[in-house]
């Protein structure tokens, strides 16, 4: 897997380098190169490298992750070698001490499948070091890949969708002001009553026009149906 990801990249590397080595040839011609077809040449070669380093991008997370799981194993793998190294030196140290023969079969069975357990698991190690190692060596490719960027533009990354929604905050004194500004304040107008006779405007708890002393029989109508006089009980 790591391989097949590490194949990739060197491959987008490859044609970051081809981009690069282009729009470099292409500066150098700019001065006998037509200034639109410059242009044109130029943000084609642009818009590629664009794209290129963008996939980079992309790939460096997964391979990031794969190096972090090569050292993982190494570091396991380590601890299996100590142990299988330290076996076969308490065994040879055994055998010097006198404690097993040379003919003792069972003894030279034991030694030479420790001695091979220790080997095949250093092979492992040398491996998996140089696996951790190439990936070290593509990841520091990549990042100094995306930070030269494109020649003259730099390498802006693609954004990041965000499903996070905005909170709007509102203090209390805030929402107070907002009611108390839609609250709707009578008028002086709706609170006069024009004089049927001569057109006054008289003031609503007037039931005689205080211009020509006309009954105002319309604003006595409504007092009457908004106070209901005759259902009120009157104490005398």
């Amino acid at each position: 897997m790591a391989e097949v990801l590490e194949k990739k990249i060197l491959d987008l590397l490859d044609r970051r380098e081809e981009l690069v080595g282009r729009l470099h040839n292409l500066e150098n011609m700019k001065s006998d190169t037509n200034d639109r077809v410059y242009g044109k040449i130029r943000d084609d070669y642009s818009t590629q490298l664009q794209s290129v380093l963008e996939k980079i991008s992309d790939k460096r997370g997964s391979l990031e992750v794969k190096a972090q799981e090569l050292s993982v194993q190494i570091s396991e793998q380590e601890t299996i070698f100590t142990d299988q190294a330290d076996k076969v030196d308490e065994l040879q140290i055994r055998a010097k001490l006198g404690e097993f023969d040379q003919g003792n079969d069972e003894f030279k069975n034991e030694l030479v499948q420790s001695e091979s357990d220790r080997d095949k698991t250093s092979g492992k190690l040398d491996k998996l070091r140089r696996e951790l190692n190439d990936l070290n060596g593509v990841l520091s490719d990549v990042d100094n890949a995306t930070k030269a960027g494109v020649p003259g533009g730099g390498f802006i990354p693609k954004p990041k969708s965000s499903d996070e929604e905005e909170i709007i905050d509102i203090e209390d004194d805030e929402l107070i002001e907002e009611i108390d500004v839609d609250v709707d304040e009578p008028t002086a107008e709706s609170e006069d009553n024009k004089c049927p006779s001569c057109g006054h405007m008289n003031p609503p708890h007037l039931v005689i026009c205080e211009e020509c002393n006309a009954e105002l029989e319309d604003l006595s109508q409504d007092l009457d149906d908004e106070f209901d006089f005759d259902d009120m009980d009157v104490d005398i």
